[in-house]
């Protein structure tokens, strides 16, 4: 098991959304994907996607405005 992260601040959708389906194709299995959010709209977005990809997502706030998200490579 990796944990890896991906800084998306300051992005809008779809470019979070692309970013993160391309680096969980990178993963293996059992592999955690931090991505850093300073956006609710997309840090919703990507949980929705990730959750409808078979993935568990989980948002963690980490500041005033700023979000984690979770993400565990399920297949």
């Amino acid at each position: 098991m990796a944990v890896y992260r991906l800084n998306v601040y300051g992005e809008m959708c779809p470019l979070p959304i692309v970013r993160v389906k391309i680096k969980l194709k990178s993963l293996a299995r059992g592999d955690f994907l931090i991505v850093e959010s300073d956006h609710s709209c997309t840090t919703q977005a990507l949980v929705d996607v990730v959750k409808k990809m078979g993935h568990r997502a989980e948002v963690k706030t980490v500041g005033n405005g700023l979000w984690e998200i979770h993400i565990e490579k399920r297949l």
